[in-house]
């Protein structure tokens, strides 16, 4: 820091007049600002925005000399000190007008106030923050749940620049604010709220051998009457700028309790303490749904009405009972080979284009299902038992098993159309079972027919892609069809998601993408809608099913911005990595591959085990570099869980890791099950659930409308760390090899929790290990 500016702005701190500095001082700074609120000051520059704060024992810098607007320098005129706690000026050439407010909080607003139109496709773009990097020991970011990271940790510094820089901070903050904490004789934490959180870029590098971070803030042609606002407040805790921020939520009327959604739809009583589960496999027969092989295998090659596989030919014509053995591949193929046979026999009905065919989806499963009892009956089981993940073996299984609370998800609504019963028997038992939707990309027809929920109408596909500044559509997920303004075509998404649960019987809808804040200005003639109102559609989509459809709602991640309507959601407690890492996504010999795409019942992608490499293992999984930003502000708003390409058992070296963090945070497992997973209730995967069940629902019966008020290490190193609820109950999570005994004798066994509730329960939980 310039050494002028620093006694300028010492002297100004500790209230000292402008007349007692150095003349030269003034000449280099005679725009200088000084903010007061009781006994703390903040001094700020105006043509740069570097910020100082002061208090009775300390001086914290809160901002580099960070200010650029179009990587131009501004100088500040008309600045006008309105009283001891507000100050405005217009900074030029930007015309942009910013005002500075005092409180408790330091509050900066940015208005772009230039006669001049933004033209469409050049934004106007605003360098307001500059970490500064000399007094920050640690960014405490809310990327998925929580990250701390140090900022002298060089394998953090490469990650964070190489992985995270261009980061948006609607989907990629999950919640829009951030932490520092400054080093000194006293620990600070210094927290930076986005009120206005769209259009907006966080960028990492390395600076002086450290991790640096700058943050902007775009004016365009569709946002440019909105004014850009920035909320800075100084604390002594890590989770100052979580709690701040969850206060801030209730104050603007953003913030509902789970006591309250549970008050307006009784059901969601049975989403407390319950695992999530998702079933895999869609079609009407499974393996274990046959009882004659060789029966089987003849009949189907005599079937002139189906159209046999290229692949059964092959692999199965030739096959005689006597000469050769069906082995577990072979199966797998003739029953694959008979369903897809049977789905080309029995086509959906074709309807009008505005028509979205659910119900001529369920009259063809029902079709399929009895043609298989006509013709087929002598060569399998009972009609009412098959399903290849929803079945009712699969149900009973599960209660004989005692899980007596889950959420069920399917991977299309199809498959609860060939078993409806199974659908009854299962909220009968007290689960909630839905299915997985979604109306963000729509593709035309031939494409990936399979892809369900991306069949909408071509008019649709066409008239409601969001369009670029450039006037290109923007593509859809992995580059096809294309993404959907979420406002278009509102009655034909609601009378789908209306059919959906009518003929597949849910009480309970898992609706991907609305809640992760994936929002994009929309240059459509039928949008012309800016990134706030796109926010505005998700939640207005949102809150109209859970008001308007009895069904318990979930979204994908449950970022902050798009909570409306939703009680649960999928994806904070895990983060995205290793996109593009060939031993993770390529490479079959790796140990941390994460599998194929198939078979297409039980895909290894989901079900095999992998290990996690590094520098990720030690990134995202160790406990120190955890914090629970996103509980602290949703625990009695939100359940949370893990992203369902990782599931509680899926990455083997680290699930110690993750089981007792999410015990400790109190957040539920989440299993994936397929037919053949579940044959017996001491199938390895129902023993797991079994085990998850047996500390998550004491515990969170106890805490499910209670708020996370502390987290904190009990030792050096945060391999002991410790969450407090506003009830007074705490969870200790031992993550190291040793016992442990606390002060008060009590002891703590290696890799496990403690719970000690508010009602005096104690509980006490190991994670073990059923899927290698």
């Amino acid at each position: 820091m310039n050494k002028s500016i620093s006694i300028t702005l010492l002297l100004a701190g500790i209230g000292l007049p402008f007349s007692a500095i150095s003349a030269e001082t003034q000449s280099k700074l005679p725009n200088l600002i000084t903010l007061q609120n009781g006994e703390q000051s903040i001094a700020i520059d105006p043509n740069s925005l570097l910020i100082d704060w002061y208090t009775q024992t300390t001086n914290v810098q809160i901002n580099e000399s960070a200010l650029l607007v179009e990587s131009t320098r501004q100088h500040a005129s008309q600045v006008m000190q309105i009283s001891d706690k507000s100050a405005s000026w217009l900074l030029e050439p930007s015309n942009i007008m910013v005002n500075a407010t005092f409180n408790k909080e330091l509050k900066i607003t940015f208005d772009q106030m230039s006669k001049t139109p933004i033209p469409r496709n050049m934004p106007l773009t605003l360098k307001w923050f500059d970490l500064p990097d000399r007094q920050a020991n640690a960014l405490l970011m809310p990327f998925s749940e929580g990250m701390r990271i140090p900022t002298n940790n060089k394998t953090w510094m490469e990650y964070m620049a190489s992985n995270f820089s261009n980061s948006n901070t609607t989907q990629n903050l999950k919640m829009p604010f951030w932490s520092v904490e400054v080093t000194g004789e006293t620990n600070h934490y210094v927290s930076y709220q986005l009120i206005n959180p769209t259009n907006n870029q966080l960028n990492f590098s390395i600076s002086n051998q450290k991790l640096d971070m700058q943050a902007e803030h775009q004016f365009t042609m569709l946002n440019h009457h909105e004014p850009f606002a920035v909320l800075i407040t100084l604390g002594n805790d890590q989770l100052d700028g979580a709690k701040q921020y969850r206060q801030w939520r209730k104050q603007q009327g953003l913030a509902t309790p789970l006591s309250e959604k549970l008050a307006r739809q009784p059901q969601l009583k049975h989403l407390i303490g319950a695992s999530h589960v998702y079933l895999f496999g869609d079609d009407v027969l499974a393996i274990e749904d046959v009882k004659d092989w060789w029966g089987l295998n003849e009949w189907y090659f005599t079937q002139t009405e189906l159209m046999l596989t290229k692949d059964a030919k092959k692999g199965l014509l030739k096959l005689r009972k006597g000469t050769r053995w069906l082995s577990k591949s072979h199966k797998r193929l003739l029953v694959e080979s008979i369903n897809l046979s049977l789905t080309r026999l029995i086509t959906v009905e074709q309807t009008a284009p505005n028509n979205n065919g659910i119900k001529q989806q369920f009259e063809a499963a029902q079709k399929r299902k009895a043609w298989l009892v006509t013709n087929a009956n002598t060569y399998l089981i009972d009609a009412e038992l098959w399903g290849q993940g929803l079945s009712k073996g699969m149900i009973n299984n599960l209660i004989a098993a005692g899980l007596s609370k889950l959420w069920i998800g399917l991977n299309k609504w199809t498959s609860a159309f060939y078993q409806p019963q199974v659908v009854d028997q299962a909220k009968q038992a007290g689960y909630l079972i839905g299915t997985y939707d979604s109306y963000n990309t729509a593709i035309a027809k031939g494409i990936n027919d399979s892809w369900l929920t991306a069949q909408l109408p071509n008019a649709m596909r066409e008239q409601c892609a969001i369009e670029k500044a450039n006037g290109h559509k923007t593509k859809g997920f992995r580059g096809n069809g294309y993404y959907l303004n979420p406002v278009c075509e509102r009655g034909y998404v609601e009378q789908r998601i209306k059919d959906i649960i009518h003929y597949g019987r849910f009480n309970s809808l898992f609706l991907d993408v609305d809640a992760t804040a994936m929002t994009r200005e929309d240059y459509s003639q039928n949008g012309g809608m800016n990134e706030t109102q796109m926010l505005d559609a998700f939640n207005q989509r949102m809150e109209w099913i859970a008001s308007n459809q009895d069904v318990v709602l979930g979204s994908e991640d449950g970022n902050s911005l798009t909570t409306q309507g939703i009680a649960f959601a999928h994806g904070m407690e895990t983060v995205g990595f290793g996109w593009t890492d060939k031993d993770m996504k390529i490479n079959r010999k790796s140990p941390y591959f994460l599998g194929a795409w198939y078979p297409k019942h039980k895909p290894d992608f989901f079900f095999k085990s992998a290990r996690v490499k590094q520098p990720y293992k030690t990134l995202f999984f160790s406990p120190q570099y955890k914090v629970p930003l996103y509980q602290t502000v949703f625990h009695d708003e939100l359940i949370n869980s893990y992203h369902w390409h990782s599931d509680s058992l899926k990455l083997s070296d680290v699930q110690v890791e993750r089981d007792l963090t999410s015990q400790l945070y109190n957040t539920p497992a989440m299993v994936h099950l397929s037919r053949d997973e579940a044959k017996h209730v001491d199938s390895p995967r129902i023993k797991a659930l079994q085990h998850y069940q047996q500390a998550f629902l004491p515990i969170h019966q106890m805490l499910w409308d209670k708020a996370m008020t502390d987290f904190k290490w009990l030792d050096k190193q945060g391999l002991l760390q410790q969450t407090t609820f506003s009830d007074g109950s705490i969870i200790i999570a031992n993550f190291s090899q040793t016992d442990i005994r606390l002060a008060d004798n009590r002891g703590i066994p290696s890799t496990s929790i403690v719970a000690l509730l508010s009602d005096d329960t104690v509980i006490e939980w190991t994670p073990s290990i059923y899927v290698e």
